[in-house]
């Protein structure tokens, strides 16, 4: 399957193991980011917007097995209000959350996945090498530049203890063909919070387009101050809906 006409929704990811990271971001660059899209920064912690990392592994979904790695700024629309309580959106029904990922680079392994990542969603997915290495407390990924070999940005740390959460749905933003769509994500999963992980970030080729923006958003060889994972994530995508 290659197009968009090629799947009927919900798309399906039936067997995923998913680790989501929240650091403290530049608020300059993230506004510089947001510039024009409709959205600004909508989760804060001391006055620093949060960046979100996403460390993906899908074994068996609609759009194949693949690696993914996706760097996002959590925002909601120019016109709502900025406010702490953004924070409880997390867990608001999808039918009325305003809260949701705007993604800025989502490198995958798959053709299958960025072609449908692009022609359904609008997402700015690319092919390239991507290696996860994900144990009960270790977690290890690398971007790697398939031609050189070389690594480009590396994600590495423990996760230390694990307090189970509820399982918490998704809502992502974007463009296709400059129509803007927010899609919601039904997600059934076991997950965990992880109060005291060690995750950083390094770069090892700041020519690489998500390292150069790593760097700005001044996320690089830190701690990230919340940390999820589901080693037994399922979800099911929906169709972009119209969003204005």
């Amino acid at each position: 399957m290659d197009t968009a006409t090629d799947y009927s929704f919900p798309i399906e990811f039936r067997d995923v193991d998913y680790i989501a990271a929240l650091y403290c971001g530049n608020k300059k660059a993230v506004e510089k980011k947001l510039l024009g899209s409709g959205f600004k920064a909508g989760l804060f912690l001391n006055g620093k917007p949060m960046i979100a990392l996403g460390l993906i592994e899908y074994k068996d979904s609609d759009l194949g097995a693949y690696n993914e790695v996706i760097l996002a700024i959590p925002v909601v629309p120019i016109e709502e209000p900025s406010s702490i309580l953004n924070w409880l959106q997390l867990y608001t029904p999808l039918d009325k959350r305003k809260l949701g990922q705007y993604i800025l680079h989502i490198p995958v392994t798959s053709n299958q996945s960025m072609v449908a990542g692009r022609d359904i969603w609008g997402y700015p997915k690319i092919v390239t090498e991507i290696e996860h290495r994900f144990t009960t407390n270790h977690i290890s990924t690398k971007i790697i530049e398939p031609e050189t070999n070389k690594e480009q940005v590396v994600c590495e740390g423990t996760m230390g203890i694990g307090i189970p959460i509820p399982s918490m749905d998704l809502m992502t933003y974007s463009f296709l063909n400059s129509i803007r769509l927010c899609t919601q994500v039904d997600v059934d999963a076991p997950m965990k919070w992880h109060p005291f992980a060690n995750l950083k970030i390094t770069i090892q080729d700041d020519d690489n387009p998500i390292a150069k923006d790593l760097i700005e958003l001044s996320v690089v060889n830190e701690n990230p101050v919340v940390l999820i994972r589901s080693a037994k994530f399922k979800a099911k995508f929906n169709e972009g809906l119209k969003n204005s």
